[in-house]
């Protein structure tokens, strides 16, 4: 596990904007796990070098353009990276059309690729949930979680979330609506399960992995169940050595499936996703609580925050 003193702080001028670039003033950074990743060898996504800086998608405003496609004072999300300011390819952004009754910040939060965006194609396009399924959701008071809690209901789902300790347990029945909520920290996880869905489970989304897997395999609804692997946070920190699901068979027994995912193969269900997700936040039937960490100096705190179990939602960072 990275340390606060692996982290450092660099102060550069921007310098020339080439043609084809522009400068975002960095708003909202996105703390998602995918980043942990980069900070190793084994990582499942691109290895972030040592002294470059840490990547981070996130929104921003553009201050300054040499290119045709963006002018000053566009909103764009991309890869901004743990800075204040990005100087990047205007190729690399993606344009925000702002809409009424949606922040700019919305676009790291409920309409982010790694966030809700995420949660839609994973429970929507991969499980393909329906009205009436049982639902599960690992890692459900984070912020994909917390998205695929309320789009569950929303379709008709009932929905039990998996989250550690009782005010996050509470955040889930309370704020997001979820029918029941199993504090994964206080009690026997595979009893409390059991309890909770006798008749076994329709649709399980994981962000977490492990044991956790294993013991919701082992409560599938007899058949037609489907998995949808989203991630497994709790893997992150041995990725040489990662601890697959022993009771995979499971899958077989019960005429289950399951079915990893990577958010950018269904580039073209975004429109569809934003487009359901923000009607629901504009008929407040979606929200999407943050946590702010202030100052990009603090990125590293909010980066290990994501692995303590020490915020409630979205967590991101305001340069």
């Amino acid at each position: 596990m990275p340390v606060i003193d692996d982290f450092g702080i660099e102060s550069l001028a921007v310098g020339d904007v080439a043609p084809g670039f522009v400068v975002a003033r960095v708003d909202t950074l996105s703390i998602d796990a995918w980043i942990r990743t980069t900070l190793s060898d084994a990582g499942m996504h691109e290895t972030a070098a040592l002294g470059e800086t840490i990547p981070a998608l996130g929104v921003g405003q553009i201050v300054e353009s040499n290119s045709s496609d963006l002018a000053v004072g566009d909103w764009v999300y991309g890869l901004m990276s743990a800075q204040t300011h990005a100087l990047m390819p205007a190729s690399g952004l993606r344009k925000l059309t702002m809409q009424e009754g949606i922040a700019p910040g919305d676009f790291a939060g409920p309409l982010n690729v790694t966030g809700g965006i995420t949660a839609w194609v994973g429970l929507i396009r991969v499980a393909q949930v329906q009205a009436g399924d049982l639902v599960v959701v690992s890692g459900a008071a984070g912020a994909v979680g917390s998205v695929v809690v309320q789009l569950a209901k929303a379709r008709g789902a009932r929905v039990i979330g998996i989250a550690g300790g009782p005010v996050k347990c509470s955040y889930l029945t309370q704020t997001l609506g979820a029918d029941a909520a199993i504090d994964y920290k206080n009690g026997h996880l595979a009893q409390q399960l059991a309890e909770a869905a006798p008749d076994g489970i329709d649709v399980f989304f994981d962000n977490v992995g492990g044991e956790t897997l294993d013991i919701v395999l082992d409560n599938l609804a007899p058949a037609g169940a489907r998995v949808a692997i989203c991630g497994a946070i709790s893997q992150y920190q041995n990725l040489d050595d990662v601890r697959g699901p022993k009771l995979y068979l499971r899958l077989a027994e019960r005429n289950a499936m399951m079915k990893g995912f990577v958010v950018s193969y269904y580039e073209a269900d975004y429109p569809e996703a934003v487009a359901e997700i923000s009607a629901l936040m504009k008929a407040g039937k979606l929200t999407l609580p943050e946590h702010v960490v202030s100052g990009i100096d603090h990125f590293p705190d909010a980066l290990l925050m994501l692995f303590d179990g020490g915020h409630l939602g979205n967590l991101v960072v305001r340069p």
